[in-house]
Parts: C-alpha cells; sequence; structure tokens
C-alpha cells in the first residue's frame, strides 16, 4: 500500500468520525444547557438591607431588586453606537425605588460593601455617580453594615426624595 492511499485512508476514516458526531448531534437535538439556580436573589447583607428598606419606605414606593442600569438610565442610539451604551447595558443598581402607580424612578440605591474599596470597583463607583448625576437619577450610598436601622435609613431617603422634587 502506497504512502497516498494510507493517507487517503486516514483521511477517510477522519471524514466519516466528523460526520458520525454530526449525526449524533443532529439526532440528538439540543445539549444540555450549563446553567444552574443561583437559589436567592440577594446575599445575606443585602437581604439585611431589604428588610429594613422594607420598613423605611412610604407606601406610595416599591422596591426593585437589582436593575439593569440601562433600564434606569439611556442615552441616542448614536451614543449608544459609539459604546455609552454597552457601559450600562452591563450594569445592575442593587435598588432602585419606584413610585408604585406610575413605575416613576425615584431613587436608586447601592450598597456600598467592602469590594467597593478595590481599585476596579472605585472606578465602577465614580461612572455610576457621573453616570447618575448626568441622568438626573439621585443615587444614594448606604454603607454595607450587619444590621440597619429602619428608622434613620427611612429618614436619609425621604431627604433624598424631598431634595429630588426640589
Amino acid at each position: 500500500m502506497s504512502s497516498g492511499q494510507i493517507f487517503g485512508i486516514i483521511v477517510g476514516v477522519a471524514f466519516l468520525i466528523l460526520l458520525l458526531a454530526l449525526l449524533k448531534r443532529a439526532l440528538a437535538g439540543p445539549g444540555a444547557l450549563p446553567y444552574f439556580s443561583r437559589a436567592h436573589l440577594l446575599s445575606q447583607g443585602e437581604l439585611a438591607f431589604y428588610h429594613a428598606l422594607q420598613r423605611a419606605v412610604p407606601e406610595h414606593v416599591m422596591i426593585c431588586l437589582k436593575v439593569r442600569l440601562a433600564d434606569v438610565i439611556n442615552c441616542s442610539g448614536e451614543d449608544w453606537k459609539q459604546g455609552f451604551g454597552g457601559r450600562i447595558s452591563q450594569k445592575h443598581l442593587d435598588f432602585v425605588i419606584a413610585d408604585a402607580a406610575s413605575t416613576a424612578i425615584l431613587l436608586a440605591i447601592e450598597l456600598d460593601d467592602q469590594t467597593h474599596k478595590r481599585s476596579d470597583r472605585a472606578a465602577r463607583d465614580d461612572f455610576l455617580d457621573r453616570a447618575m448625576s448626568a441622568a438626573k437619577v439621585p443615587l444614594l450610598r448606604v454603607v454595607a453594615a450587619p444590621t440597619y436601622d429602619a428608622r434613620a435609613l427611612g429618614s436619609i431617603i425621604t431627604r433624598s426624595l424631598e431634595n429630588r422634587t426640589q
């Protein structure tokens, strides 16, 4: 058998294996996806804050969790294409307070834990502060703690909401 024939047999076998693999995939349908449940929307620290926040906000508002930044602020289509949209589409706000009747955005809240001391987080926080200010959406930063005083938190939120209307 010549080396050309051996090469032809090897290529033929490789082609046959590839063809069988493709056929198997086509017949088997879509494969299993690699996703799994995170089990909880909030970390323990976020949950503690959320419970205090529920007691702190007025009845006419709703608390939204982990809201995509691009659902709170936006930019023109041209600015989106220039990259400004990408900077907001992959970020989330911890909490957004909205009017329960109209869903008007009243206030965004970021819970700042130890990770916010990292330089990459500081840069993200600076961008977020500037973007929210440019969009005229108030942003309240709260230092993460093991527990929260709902009454004090309510006072801070009330002042933030009052400042928004002035």
